[in-house]
């Protein structure tokens, strides 16, 4: 029975593609991270305070904007840049949720994970356009050269009224090797994001820093990563910030992290070391 009732699955999930998918236009403009970058991830999307708070974070975002959408049944949504499917999975009881993954290593994590996911990049998602209500975007614009562009593409594939909500790495003083290792482009402040939102075609409903209690030790963390790095020039490939943080510090972390959702409900965090926006097709 349970066969039978994924074979129903798989087949209704083919038989929907043809009303998803827009052929010819996988032709990426993204620069994906390393390999290693994407097992790192896996493995450590379900502990790390970084990917746990920031997850409660955009949550607590899409189901606002869930909430104000009012949609009958569950409002259809796609991940762009998925990655390895940790908050596909983690969301696909709230949404119809489809994922698009540039990498085919990102792509195959997110299957292990069982969640649905298509092959394509920015800025030529291979989807039809005025599809889906909703379009979530964790860190990814940051990954194209042609920002704007890229944008644009994901406003194409949202339904008039449908809503994007992203978030980006912010502030391009803390640049490190941390972005060099994930083949990032830039770092965002509010009011860039804000303009090519808009040059975009979308309108902003709202724009907040966050990851903001945590600013000053990272900030000090960035400053002597680059005091080292001057002192001993590395000869080895950069690698991103994400590591193994023993306990209990991990669960603190998380818990301060975490937190910043129900300041957000609040009002706006004037800096922090990422931005996330909620905007209007």
């Amino acid at each position: 029975m349970g066969q039978s009732m994924s074979h129903r699955r798989e087949t209704s999930d083919c038989k929907r593609l043809h009303h998803l998918v827009e052929a010819g236009r996988f032709v990426p403009d993204c620069r994906a991270m390393r390999v290693e970058e994407y097992q790192t991830m896996f493995d450590a999307e379900q502990r790390h305070f970084w990917f746990r708070g920031s997850r409660a974070v955009v949550q607590s975002w899409l189901t606002r904007a869930i909430s104000e959408l009012g949609t009958d049944g569950l409002p259809s949504l796609v991940d762009v840049g998925a990655g390895t499917g940790g908050m596909l999975e983690r969301i696909s009881s709230q949404c119809d949720a489809w994922g698009v993954e540039y990498s085919p290593d990102g792509a195959a994590f997110c299957h292990s994970r069982g969640v649905r996911v298509l092959r394509g990049g920015l800025p030529h998602l291979p989807l039809t356009s005025d599809r889906f209500d909703l379009a979530l975007s964790m860190d990814v614009f940051e990954h194209v050269e042609d920002d704007v562009a890229a944008m644009a593409d994901v406003r194409r594939v949202l339904r008039p009224g449908g809503r994007l909500i992203m978030t980006v790495p912010a502030l391009q003083w803390l640049w490190s090797e941390h972005d060099e290792a994930l083949h990032h482009h830039r770092r965002y402040d509010k009011q860039m994001l804000e303009t090519r939102l808009g040059e975009a075609g979308f309108r902003v409903v709202r724009c907040s820093y966050y990851n903001s209690l945590l600013l000053p030790p990272i900030a000090l963390a960035r400053f002597a990563g680059r005091l080292k790095d001057m002192a001993f020039p590395s000869t080895t490939a950069p690698s991103s910030d994400v590591g193994n943080v023993p306990e209990p510090f991990n669960g603190i972390l998380t818990a301060i992290f975490s937190s910043e959702r129900h300041l957000l409900a609040r009002g706006r965090l004037p800096l922090g070391a990422s931005l996330i926006a909620e905007c209007e097709a």
